[in-house]
């Protein structure tokens, strides 16, 4: 017997819900317990070495699942937030500082103020904020462009007399420009094209 798959399936709808909060998804009893149990997989996986140990705890979890359904849980996780051992520098950056945001919450909980300031400095080292940044722009780089202004004797000879005065005011100059400037025409259909 062949089952029909419907419009949407468990995992599209909870990729719908979760990408956005104001969908208009109604996930059912079943599938919130599958938004928990990713959820979990995915902390899980964050904080252990293997898949192994991710499902054997996610099993304890949740004495119900099965070995199979723990291992199909993760995939799904990994599917639905990403592969954390395929993450990019950015992705690991991240990941690291939150760990030790971890550790941060829990040295100030133990009032551990040597243990507090190990973590600001593990977080400045993983974020580079005391390096220079290898992306910022080299200014000695930077070429000076030289712009030729052709101009007109008459111009020329206004500049001159504006030189003279000591001071330069453009103001005339652009009234000058916008008195001999023509007017754009817009052609707003394909028809007038033809007959201009």
């Amino acid at each position: 017997m062949t089952k029909l798959l419907g419009k949407s399936g468990s995992y599209e709808k909870i990729v719908a819900f979760m990408k956005d909060d104001k969908a208009e998804v109604e996930l059912t009893d079943h599938e919130k317990g599958l938004v928990t149990r990713w959820m979990e997989a995915f902390t899980l996986m964050r904080n252990y070495n293997t898949t192994a140990d991710a499902v054997a705890i996610l099993m304890k979890r949740f004495p119900d699942l099965s070995r199979a359904t723990a291992y199909r849980d993760c995939a799904n996780a990994i599917s639905l937030f990403g592969d954390i051992s395929k993450s990019t520098k950015e992705g690991i950056r991240h990941l690291t500082t939150e760990i030790v945001k971890d550790a941060l919450t829990m040295a100030r909980a133990m009032n551990d103020p040597g243990e507090m300031r190990l973590c600001a400095l593990a977080i400045a080292r993983i974020q580079g904020v005391n390096d220079t940044d290898a992306d910022a722009f080299n200014w000695e780089e930077l070429e000076p462009h030289t712009y030729e202004l052709a101009i007109d004797d008459v111009m020329l000879k206004a500049l001159r007399f504006l030189i003279k005065g000591g001071k330069i005011d453009l103001t005339m100059v652009v009234d000058a420009m916008n008195a001999t400037a023509e007017d754009a025409v817009i052609i707003e259909d394909a028809k007038e094209i033809g007959n201009a």
